[in-house]
């Protein structure tokens, strides 16, 4: 016999964890189905802006969390160093197998459920949204939210064929190189940057663009004196760049970077995985519409995707470079990084 549940969210991330979590909160009947167990890896600089941690605090309810809090970045270029800008409310940057780890127990303290298993079909009969796991397990569900990543199987079944994103390649080293995030410019980029987080572990150093390669990325970290430990370089789709253009459904959701939403300025996803897996819980516990609710969050991603567009231009580029190198416009650059890092969607 088919289990019926409510709602079943396909990905335990933070913005399938976010959604479940103030779904059982409100007494919701949920579950969560993750491909993988839990704590794991997952490909992430894992820095939290000022503006995730806030909503982070108030979907969870102040929950303590370990980070390690960085005040600075720097910017290169061309292995030369332009400017260090300060980050005022700091960037927590956490290790994403903890992070995520700790939300999912979150919301398996409420009373929810997490099955691990792998959606292989999806089908709608008698009124009702049917999914298949690898297992053969059926499960039936009245709505069906795809929290599943930029490879998402949930926005495949709604958009075959979809733009997933750049490929973004990470390593984790064992030491930390700085105290400061490194972000670094290059003429080889086409809409993207390499960094470095420190951690508290270590650091993690990526890359991604539009034409990411793992040759190019293993020629930089020899450029920038970044050790390469030769351990297996990891790979995954950011969904910079992308259009929000598959069709919004009242039974289908789609959040965080299975819908899209992520910054394609600086790549960052984690703010947008809470943002939308909250309006996700508020568009199921009041019965409001989904896209209604999300709609500022929607014009900013497309607003953000445009003027990506025009900074990562090579002359926007060379003259942001000059800029940051003048005291008096660093300063007001400055003051617009930070407003940037902490300006929230209502």
């Amino acid at each position: 016999m088919t289990e019926h549940i409510k709602t079943i969210i396909i990905g335990g991330g933070p913005a399938g964890s976010s959604c479940g979590y103030l779904l059982r909160k409100a007494g919701e009947d949920c579950l969560i189905i993750d491909k993988s167990d839990f704590p794991r890896e997952k490909l992430c600089g894992g820095g939290l802006t000022p503006k995730t941690h806030i909503i982070f605090e108030r979907i969870f309810d102040n929950l303590k969390y370990d980070y390690y809090n960085v005040g600075e970045m720097t910017v290169y270029a061309h292995q030369k160093k332009y400017s260090t800008f300060n980050l005022n409310r700091g960037i927590r940057i956490v290790l994403r197998s903890e992070f995520d780890n700790l939300l999912i127990d979150e919301y398996k303290k409420l009373g929810g459920r997490l099955l691990i298993g792998r959606l292989t079909l999806i089908e709608e009969k008698e009124g009702k949204i049917f999914i298949t796991l690898n297992s053969g397990t059926q499960f039936s569900c009245d709505i069906l939210i795809g929290a599943d990543g930029a490879t998402s199987l949930v926005r495949r079944y709604l958009q075959p064929g979809y733009y997933k994103g750049i490929i973004c390649l990470e390593k984790k080293l064992p030491r930390r190189l700085n105290d400061n995030i490194d972000v670094m410019f290059d003429k080889r980029f086409d809409n993207g940057y390499m960094y470095i987080f420190p951690n508290k572990e270590g650091s993690v150093v990526g890359y991604g663009h539009k034409n990411s390669d793992i040759r190019e990325f293993r020629t930089l970290m020899k450029e920038y004196q970044i050790p390469d430990d030769e351990k297996k370089t990891k790979g995954a789709y950011i969904p910079m760049l992308g259009k929000i253009d598959y069709p919004f459904r009242e039974n289908i959701l789609l959040i965080g970077d299975a819908g899209g939403y992520a910054d394609s300025m600086t790549g960052e996803g984690l703010y947008y995985a809470f943002k939308t897996g909250e309006n996700a819980a508020k568009a199921i516990i009041h019965k409001r519409n989904f896209k209604e609710e999300s709609r500022s969050v929607l014009k900013e991603v497309r607003i953000i995707r445009y003027l990506s567009m025009l900074f990562y231009s090579k002359p926007f580029i060379n003259m942001f470079l000059w800029m940051s190198t003048k005291p008096s416009l660093q300063r007001r650059i400055n003051s617009v990084v930070n407003r940037y890092l902490a300006w929230e969607a209502k």
